[in-house]
């Protein structure tokens, strides 16, 4: 073997084993994994510096981020972008443009920093993590909470962001670099890059529309997921080469095919067929990114690394907190937005390598950026995972202060109001579960009152004329104005554990006597809940299994009384027997 080929053959041994160790370093300390993967990458790029082709390890790494942004835009969705539009773009757009980035620039200056970092690392610092914050939602359960949703509206505006960032960043650095920026040169070169995005885009998305989905639809007739694998790559690929022909970033017309492919039937499979093989080279990446760093400089930058951190962590938080308290949002809805804004996005991986090639970063400014990634994303991932009960902490000790922040509401209910009401059901959070609850009481007769949070599900609610108290369900002075020492049930129809556990506190003070419902997402959960007083728990998803299985069993012959025999079987091996 070749001195050349066993050098590549020990690089990526080198960089698989960092992924594994890396991997197995981010499970134990329940840190996201990229992270892990960094961290190990920068253990072992330090330690077994003389066994890595850097030159061949960039190169891979390159392919990684090409396949990382085309399946960012095959997973991207129009459809939602309509939904998102309706509710938090103007802010969205307001924190990311002419707040957040304007900001950083300006302090980032006054810290003596250069116009080109400074404005690389605004941008890297205005944008969020959609990996990481979706990520840490689906696994506490909280996707579908108002907060949750509106998280996803927020980050998927940053991630449209990306479009017009990765057109006109290229123009704006090479014009500065050239030594002579001004006012009509700046424009010129933002309305020629304009103008020639708009062309390369429309060019590949004509061929997207028209072609794409011809060659996937007959490729797939072979029955070859060889070549449909193959195929795919060749579109994103030439997609890529379009765009960089036109001088602009290759990355872009990688998105875009992703955003073509998202339009076609064949979306789903191209996904699965791509997925592995972009985790292969994303993972290459992320480790290279750590190989990359110099112990020897992060010694040198480690102040500055930690002053930075606080300093976007503490204004990004600000600056969403108040944006969504203007918008009418909760206090604690605004609160769990705010954290969950918090970690700088991926892009910023992407924009820090794009720097170092285009000469707007030194070796020293990739670093740094790349350090702030990292630590902004291992500062907020303990605020996310226990953002619930770092609200209540702040509660009790601001009392209704947290409320003087932010645009009031008028949905606040009187103090001494008193709800002509007895034996109804009480009805904590409105979403998906609870309005069908709440539907179905009403067409049975049966009183209600419904406690939400979200002003607009409070307001829709009120005009229909269902009785409702605007506040947090787990607040308890909010249980008594909805009159729980009366009422005959409670049900919890909000899936975050800390909130629920306050909740049947609450109410079992004020009314040791009513019957508690409560759904959860989590099997683990349900015996700490039967601790705590629930008599009847609800998990979607065991429900959905009973549905189906309602269904699919009788096709087979399974007579009514069998049937029954073995839901009961289910629900006892259950816990809900």
């Amino acid at each position: 073997m070749d001195p050349h080929t066993l050098s590549l053959v020990t690089t990526l041994l080198f960089v698989f084993t960092a992924a594994v160790a890396g991997g197995f370093f981010a499970h134990a300390l329940k840190i996201p994994m990229l992270l892990g993967y960094i961290i190990m990458g920068f253990v072992f790029g330090n330690i077994l510096p003389r066994f890595t082709d850097t030159q061949f390890l960039h190169l891979i790494s390159d392919v990684g981020v090409t396949l990382l942004l085309f399946t960012l835009g095959v997973e991207f969705s129009f459809h939602r972008l309509r939904h998102v539009l309706r509710t938090v773009f103007w802010a969205a757009f307001f924190q990311i443009v002419l707040v957040t980035t304007l900001l950083f620039c300006v302090l980032f200056g006054l810290l003596g920093m250069l116009f080109l970092p400074a404005l690389f690392l605004s941008i890297a610092g205005a944008l969020s993590s959609t990996v990481v914050v979706v990520k840490i939602l689906f696994e506490k359960g909280e996707l579908d909470t108002m907060p949750g949703e509106i998280l996803t509206a927020w980050l998927v505006i940053q991630d449209l962001a990306v479009i017009p960032i990765m057109i006109l960043l290229p123009g704006l650095v090479s014009l500065y670099l050239s030594g002579s920026p001004t006012v009509v040169g700046a424009t010129t070169v933002i309305f020629f890059q304009l103008l020639k995005a708009a062309a390369a885009i429309f060019l590949v998305l004509f061929f997207g529309k028209t072609g794409v989905p011809f060659i996937l639809k007959n490729v797939a007739k072979l029955g070859s997921r060889e070549v449909y694998l193959i195929t795919t790559i060749g579109i994103v690929f030439i997609s890529a080469l379009s765009l960089y022909a036109f001088g602009l970033s290759a990355g872009l017309g990688a998105f875009i095919a992703g955003l073509m492919i998202a339009e076609t039937s064949q979306n789903h499979m191209v996904f699965s067929e791509v997925r592995p093989l972009r985790d292969i080279f994303s993972t290459i990446f992320f480790v290279s990114l750590g190989m990359s760093i110099p112990i020897a400089t992060i010694a040198l930058l480690w102040p500055m690394v930690i002053g930075m951190t606080a300093l976007i962590v503490v204004l990004k938080f600000v600056v969403v907190f108040l944006l969504s308290r203007f918008l009418g949002y909760h206090p604690k809805t605004a609160w769990l937005v705010g954290l969950g804004l918090l970690p700088m996005s991926e892009f910023g991986f992407i924009l820090a390598r794009e720097g170092l090639i285009s000469g707007a970063l030194s070796s020293q400014d990739f670093i740094l950026l790349i350090s702030l990634v990292v630590g902004t994303i291992a500062v907020s991932s303990p605020f996310l995972f226990h953002g619930q009960t770092l609200y209540y902490r702040l509660k009790k000790l601001l009392g209704e202060k947290i409320f003087l922040f932010g645009r009031k509401t008028n949905l606040k209910m009187e103090k001494n109001e008193e709800l002509p009401l007895k034996d109804h059901v009480v009805i904590c959070g409105y979403g998906r579960v609870g309005k069908y609850v709440g539907r179905a009481l009403e067409m049975a007769g049966i009183p209600l009152v419904v406690v939400d949070y979200n002003h607009t599900i409070v307001t829709k609610v009120k005009e229909k004329g269902i009785t409702v108290v605007y506040g947090d369900p787990a607040d308890r002075d909010v249980l008594d104005k909805a009159q729980v020492d009366y009422a005959k049930a409670i049900v919890i129809a909000i899936p975050d554990l800390h909130s629920q556990e306050l909740i049947i506190g609450h109410a079992l003070t004020l009314n040791k006597n009513i019957q508690i419902i409560c759904r959860t997402h989590h099997e683990e959960d349900q015996t700490r809940l039967k601790t705590l007083g629930v008599q009847i728990i609800v998990q979607p998803e065991f429900e959905a299994s009973l549905s189906i299985i309602h269904r699919l069993l009788p096709e087979y012959g399974v007579v009514s009384d069998d049937l029954s025999g073995k839901i009961s079987r289910l629900k006892i091996e259950h816990g809900v027997g």
